[in-house]
């Protein structure tokens, strides 16, 4: 609590304070309510037992943007803060229907680099909100406005801002009994008390820009706040969820992230696991908890999360206590809040959003592999400044996309190129094998794929193919590495096969693997020159679904040299896969023959 704290109020009051100046104390106000639901809520129905939920500057930056946005759209405050609230409960909702789904598995597999750029750019942005707090400048002062007029500027601002800066870098080197933030904030205000002595109009907590303000106190009137906002909240129709859906999607997105990248921390530090969709789920009805009653959303946090697990905290017990912690500090310490110095939060946001920026993310400039993911980052952060945080989510996205698809094509689908008279088994071969092995093995070539053939690949895969069909009379493909098969390289592997064809030549699969899902090539005509392995489970429906031929019984590869295929009863001649572990008679034959069974087509098998 203490340390979720102090940033849980800094959060409230930078996305209410673009609105107006007054509401700063209804920011904290919300910015402690939300600090309440989701600690009472999020631990019971989570699935990490140490994490602590609070509000998190993410959600910070995407709703003090938004209340830019709509401030300069001439919206009264009164809606805006309506609109935020309906943001967070529907983020909540779309929280709770991604954890339902299964989706918190997936959100851990977003690269890093998009994720570092996306909250590289949401540090810059609070930096940027803050600094104009900072200085002491008018409020709704945009920050170039702000750095060009240093006569608007407030040295009693600056100075409490500075020693609030300072406490919270140097005290962790002093003390670690109390959390950092405590301190500085503990130290800005003992500051700007001290400067109270020597200025009495600094001391008035009422019309006081330099100050928080009072808040309402009491649990009449905080009870009456909830029912006011519960009410509000339920004028809301369709038209307006649609308005906000694009927001709320991206809110629920980033908390997402933060909370599943928390706990990936947590199961390192404490050599345990947590459940993504069961937690996404927790954190969703807490977010839905904290709108309901007029407090700002959040997630998983970093800090108070790390701390409460080298303070002891194996149960989700400490999470829930920080909850009942925080409102029992704002139902008893209400004084004190109201005189919470702004200049203060600016500063604990200011070093937060500093922390946030991936600064190790600028070596990977200086070398060639990771010079795209820099990019990649840097694109991220830009659309994020100087477009918004919603257009840098779908960036963030295409970028991933990209990057997928880059790591798929940089590796070769082609693992080994065997040719025939190269082949090698553990059957001893006759000298009229391996003489006919080296008269007629250049007309055999084995490849060995490995990876997905997609649309990414299917261009490399076609020019490792193509220059064997005009001199090869067998091409056998061996599919035990392949992961997947789309149509795309469906249509490179039809396309080869007829080549083949047109040369009376011969493409046959082995090797198939159970877990490559959708290996359907199309249905083949009649007379079509493709072999495939029934006994292959990878295969086997397809096979069933659109062979187009039927082998009368299976040839070994020195038959099929010898023989040149067999006849089937449609009519076709076609190449015929053995699979030694279904078809037990046929190997012990093919073994007494000396000849090879496709399942010993692989490299590496000497003679023994």
């Amino acid at each position: 609590m203490l340390v979720a704290m102090p940033s849980a109020i800094a959060f409230g009051v930078a996305i209410f304070s673009p609105l107006t100046g007054s509401l700063s104390a209804e920011g904290a106000l919300a910015g402690i309510l939300g600090a309440t639901a989701l600690g009472l809520v999020a631990p019971i129905f989570g699935g990490s037992s140490r994490l602590i939920t609070a509000p998190c500057a993410p959600a910070a930056a995407v709703l003090s943007a938004l209340a830019v946005t709509f401030t300069q759209q001439e919206m009264a405050p009164a809606a805006i803060l309506l609109l935020l609230g309906m943001i967070g409960l529907l983020a909540g909702l779309i929280q709770i229907g991604l954890g339902l789904a299964g989706v918190g598995r997936l959100i851990k597999f977003i690269p890093y680099p998009v994720v570092s750029g996306y909250l590289s750019g949401v540090g810059l942005i609070i930096i940027g909100s803050q600094i104009p707090k900072f200085l002491g400048s008018p409020s709704g002062a945009a920050l170039l406005d702000a750095v060009k007029t240093p006569g608007a500027w407030m040295w009693q601002s600056i100075l409490v801002g500075m020693v609030t800066i300072l406490t919270m870098l140097l005290a962790p080197r002093l003390i670690r009994a109390v959390p950092a933030a405590i301190l500085a904030l503990l130290a800005g205000i003992g500051t700007y008390l001290l400067l109270g002595v020597f200025d009495p109009e600094l001391l008035k907590t009422t019309h006081n820009p330099l100050l928080v303000g009072a808040l309402a106190g009491g649990e009449g009137s905080l009870t009456e706040s909830i029912g006011k906002h519960v009410q509000a909240l339920r004028g809301f129709g369709f038209e307006t969820v649609i308005q906000v859906f694009v927001p709320a999607l991206t809110l629920a997105v980033l908390l997402s992230i933060d909370t599943l990248k928390t706990c990936l921390v947590i199961d390192a530090m404490t050599r345990s696991s947590h459940d993504s969709n069961r937690e996404l789920i927790g954190q969703g009805l807490g977010n839905l908890a904290s709108a309901l009653i007029g407090g700002i959303p959040g997630a998983g946090t970093m800090g108070a999360s790390l701390i409460n697990v080298s303070s002891g905290g194996t149960t989700k017990l400490s999470g829930l206590m920080t909850g009942v912690f925080s409102l029992t500090a704002f139902l008893l310490l209400t004084p004190l809040i109201a005189w919470v110095p702004v200049a203060a939060l600016a500063a604990i946001l200011i070093v937060i959003g500093f922390r946030m920026i991936d600064t190790h993310s600028l070596a990977f400039f200086f070398s060639p592999s990771t010079r795209f993911d820099f990019f990649v980052i840097l694109s991220v952060i830009l659309v994020a400044l100087f477009g918004n945080l919603i257009a840098a989510s779908g960036v963030g996205v295409a970028l991933a996309i990209l990057l997928f698809i880059r790591e798929q094509t940089r590796s070769s689908v082609v693992r080994t190129r065997i040719e025939g008279s190269e082949l090698l088994t553990k059957h001893a071969r006759t000298p009229e094998d391996i003489e006919r092995l080296e008269k007629e093995g250049s007309g055999v070539v084995v490849f060995e794929l490995q990876g997905s053939l997609f649309f990414g690949t299917a261009n490399q895969l076609q020019t490792a193919l193509e220059p064997e069909t005009g001199q090869r009379k067998y091409v056998i493909l061996n599919m035990r590495r392949v992961q997947s098969l789309d149509v795309t390289a469906t249509h490179v592997l039809e396309q080869i096969k007829d080549r083949l064809e047109e040369k009376n030549a011969y493409l046959v699969f082995c090797d198939g693997a159970p877990h490559q899902q959708g290996f359907c090539l199309p249905p083949a005509r009649r007379g079509d020159r493709m072999a495939r392995s029934p006994g292959t489970q990878g295969t086997a429906s397809c096979t069933r679904q659109h062979r187009a031929t039927r082998p009368e019984r299976h040839v070994p590869l020195g038959r099929l040299l010898q023989r040149g295929g067999s006849r089937s009863r449609s009519g076709g001649r076609t190449a015929s896969v053995h699979h030694p572990q279904r078809h037990g008679e046929a190997d012990s034959a093919a073994a007494q023959e000396g000849q090879l069974p496709p399942r010993h087509l692989r490299p590496g098998r000497t003679d023994r």
